[in-house]
């Protein structure tokens, strides 16, 4: 199942082509969710490119000493789509930007497995000549050569719209659009937005800031030193739209069996998964599908046939794991049209100039934002908190700008400390919330593998975070029942009680208008208030869920987030032993919470429910 946060990226690219085909004078702004690639001045990686038909044997990849993003999906059909509209508004298709392997699955010899997901019309309105499949609007762009994607990022870089696409970033007077072997132009000073250098890239797809506790490569863009599986999406986080098996090739990699399906290659099949769709497998940074969908171009070249061609990395849905990760890297075809079915791209940037920015750092040690030299934190300048230490934000807060953890702990220690802010959390940060505290935020983000602590309090997310992804945090941090994840939503409490065999969690719950709350709990405590009682019981039996295999959430009563309420939901709410019990999580002096009548009712209610499934199964 794809995602919210991917089906939102494929609402809004669809929505931008239908702008575009309704023949809108000013269609939106294609826009891309980036990564930031922090970290400057990492080493490069020592491992040897040993993998294709003909490894090279090269090393010393992925050091770069600047910060710089890159888009977290490929490009999209739907993205594709609406520059194609823009810069051949007549469909003549002169600088051949569009191959009728998209659209025409007679045009390929292995039909619709090969067939992209645009289609173009010349009889359609000027500017509405090129429309995305049914369905497929943000799988991504495929049949994209080198000076396709080249000219992409010129028109990006010379604003939309009516943007040229011969020079802006590469300089592509040189380049015919049918040489298939002219050598790439380098990228132009000063340019802000491009295709990603190797360097940039391998970075972005491998290194790990924090691996081995001072940083590393991974083998694959999924954080992992063991090749991906071939599993239909969302798959683990180890998982990946790449093919398994071999066909007998003598390149061996070219696969027989397809993820998506599990079943040998038909050629009637289109294997593409919409961006994202493998919602937990991302590198450190936050880039998904680098193992597989489709091989990203790159800037660099490498001598091959006597000619200077481009070089592409990652992985695709049609090669096995032989020919992916960090020790592939091959060339094909030079900057002109030809291309194949699993090739495509993301871009990269700078900004124009740096924006303002707060940095706080502490080094090591505690500090009150006081004492770091901010009284209070307000207007839209983002904050970023750096250093091994910990940062204490005590005071209610005005701050709208975005505050970034990008190393040591920012501990939220009043209710209002970040109420209109969004906390961004990165790989090698955590935010941890103070004992015993409900404390607001105006948005989290968690995409950059970062970890939340709520300890024994609770966070309340204004809006920016789909349930599905909340969800995925809380998977995390849980790290199968332990509560000790590295990355997502966890509680340093609940792992602590966890090794005494105390049921606790962390549970959450929809508020309704975009608002979330994530917080410690106890199973069963379906509204969070730190109290098992009545009305847990009424929502757990009232929701209708148990063992219907429908769609649950905490409220409903699924407390291992598998996502449906089933018998073991049931063992966990009564074994907490909470149930006529005084508030289980009640700071010292606080008041005690009147005792339910008798446990004994917890027990009939649930064995009501039991008593139903049985009847179920008897029929």
């Amino acid at each position: 199942m794809i995602t919210r946060r991917a089906n939102l990226l494929g609402r809004l690219s669809a929505a931008i082509f239908v702008a575009v085909s309704a023949g809108r004078p000013a269609p939106a702004q294609v826009t891309f969710d980036w990564a930031t690639v922090g970290n400057p001045g990492n080493a490069a990686d020592t491992l040897v490119m040993t993998k294709g038909a003909a490894p090279d044997n090269t090393t010393g990849y992925g050091a770069v000493g600047y910060t710089y993003r890159i888009s977290k999906y490929d490009v999209t059909n739907a993205q594709y789509a609406q520059f194609l509209n823009a810069v051949d508004a007549s469909g003549s298709n002169s600088l051949r930007l569009f191959n009728t392997k998209m659209a025409d699955p007679s045009a390929n010899p292995l039909g619709a497995a090969y067939t992209g997901g645009i289609d173009r019309n010349l009889a359609a309105a000027s500017g509405a000549k090129y429309s995305v499949k049914a369905g497929q609007e943000s799988f991504p762009a495929i049949w994209i050569n080198w000076a396709s994607g080249a000219r992409f990022v010129n028109w990006l870089a010379n604003g939309q719209g009516a943007g040229g696409t011969e020079s802006g970033v590469y300089d592509m007077s040189a380049i015919p659009s049918n040489n298939s072997f002219a050598t790439p132009p380098q990228r132009a000073a000063g340019a802000t937005i491009f295709l990603p250098s190797e360097n940039e890239y391998y970075k972005a797809a491998y290194y790990d800031p924090t691996k081995s506790g001072t940083g590393g490569y991974w083998q694959y863009g999924t954080r992992s030193d063991t090749a991906p599986a071939s599993v239909a999406p969302p798959g683990s986080a180890n998982a990946a739209n790449i093919g398994a098996g071999t066909d007998g090739q003598s390149a061996g990699t070219l696969a027989a069996t397809m993820a998506t399906t599990g079943a040998a290659f038909s050629p009637s099949v289109n294997y593409l998964t919409a961006v994202g769709a493998y919602t937990s497998a991302r590198s450190a940074y936050g880039l998904y599908d680098v193992e597989g969908l489709v091989y990203n171009w790159t800037e660099a070249t490498r001598k091959s046939f006597g000619n200077q061609l481009p070089i592409y990395r990652g992985g695709s849905w049609r090669y096995n794991e032989g020919a992916s990760g960090a020790a592939y890297r091959n060339v094909y075809s030079g900057a002109g049209a030809t291309s194949y079915a699993w090739y495509g791209f993301r871009v990269a940037s700078l900004p124009s100039a740096p924006p303002p920015v707060i940095t706080i750092d502490v080094a090591s040690g505690t500090q009150t934002q006081t004492q770091a030299g901010y009284a209070t934190l307000s207007g839209t300048t983002p904050v970023f908190k750096t250093g091994a230490g910990t940062l204490v934000l005590d005071q209610a807060n005005t701050l709208s700008g975005s505050t970034t953890v990008q190393g040591g702990v920012l501990r939220l220690a009043n209710a209002a400390a970040q109420a209109s802010s969004t906390l961004a959390v990165v790989a090698g940060g955590t935010a941890q919330v103070a004992p015993y505290l409900i404390t607001g935020v105006g948005g989290l983000d968690l995409s950059g593998t970062g970890l939340v602590d709520v300890t024994n309090g609770g966070l309340v997310v204004a809006g920016g975070l789909a349930v599905g992804d909340l969800v995925d945090e809380l998977i995390a941090g849980r790290n199968g029942g332990t509560w000790d994840g590295t990355s997502g939503i966890t509680s340093s409490v609940t792992a602590a009680q966890v090794v005494n065999f105390e049921m606790r969690a962390v549970g959450w719950t929809d508020n309704g208008n975009g608002s979330l709350t994530v917080a410690y709990a106890a199973q069963g405590d379906t509204n969070l208030d730190w109290v098992v009682d009545i009305l847990d019981v009424s929502n757990f039996v009232s929701s209708g869920k148990f063992g219907t295999a429908a769609p649950a959430t905490w409220m409903d009563g699924d407390f291992n987030y598998d996502g449906v309420v089933d018998i073991q939901d049931v063992a966990d709410f009564s074994a907490t032993g909470l149930y006529g019990a005084d508030a289980y999580n009640t700071a010292p002096g606080g008041v005690a919470a009147v005792p339910e009548p008798a446990g004994v009712t917890l027990l009939a209610a649930l064995g009501a429910v039991g008593l139903v499934l049985r009847r179920r199964g008897r029929r």
